[in-house]
C-alpha cells in the first residue's frame, strides 16, 4: 500500500468503515511508515476528540494508546479471519482427503472383485467348488498318501506266494503228478 492510499483510508479507519481486504495493508503501512502514522494520529486525535465532546463523554487522556488499541484490535481481528481461513481450508483439506481414502478402497475393492470374477471365469468350472462339492474338501496330502499305498506293493504271505507260483507255472504241477 502507497502512502497516498493508505492516507486516503484515514477517515474510513475512525469512522470504523474500512473495508476487510484493506485492514491488513493499512494496518502494516501505518505501522512502518512514521509520516503516515504522524497524520493518523493528529486525525484521530481531532475526529475522536470531536466526537467524544459532541457526544458529552468524557474526553480521553491518551489518544495515542487509544489508537494502538484500535490498531491492536484489527491486527487482531485479522489475524483471527487468518486462522479461520487456515483451520477451515484444514478441516475442508482434511475431509476430502479422508473422503479421497474411502473413495479409493471402494475403487480398489471393485477392481479386486472383477479381477477375481475374470479370473475364476478364465478357469473354467473344473474349478469350482460348486461343482466338485465335497470332494474339493479333501486334502491334498491324504490324497497322495491314498496313492502311495495304492502303489505299495502288498507284503504277501508264504502260502500266497506258494498259489501264484503255482498259476503261473502250471506246467510244475504237471510234472510232479507224471511221475
Amino acid at each position: 500500500m502507497t502512502c497516498l492510499e493508505a492516507q486516503s483510508n484515514i477517515m474510513a479507519f475512525i469512522e470504523k468503515k474500512l473495508p476487510d481486504d484493506v485492514i491488513p495493508d493499512f494496518v502494516k503501512h501505518m505501522r512502518y511508515c512514521k509520516n503516515c502514522r504522524e497524520e493518523l494520529e493528529i486525525y484521530y486525535t481531532l475526529i475522536v476528540g470531536m466526537h467524544q465532546v459532541d457526544n458529552n463523554q468524557e474526553l480521553s487522556q491518551n489518544f495515542a494508546k487509544d489508537l494502538e488499541n484500535e490498531l491492536n484490535r484489527l491486527e487482531h481481528r485479522v489475524k483471527q479471519a487468518k486462522r479461520f481461513k487456515f483451520s477451515t481450508f484444514g478441516l475442508v483439506f482434511g475431509v476430502a482427503v479422508v473422503f479421497l481414502f474411502f473413495v479409493y478402497n471402494q475403487c480398489l475393492d471393485k477392481v479386486y472383485n472383477i479381477e477375481q470374477r475374470m479370473k475364476l471365469e478364465a478357469q473354467g468350472d473344473t474349478y469350482f467348488y460348486d461343482t466338485f462339492g465335497s470332494e474339493m474338501s479333501v486334502c491334498l496330502n491324504d490324497i497322495v498318501q491314498e496313492v502311495q499305498i495304492a502303489q505299495k506293493p502288498k507284503e504277501s504271505t508264504f502260502y500266497e506266494k506258494l498259489r501264484e507260483y503255482q498259476l503261473t507255472h502250471p506246467e510244475s504241477e504237471e510234472t510232479e503228478s507224471d511221475e
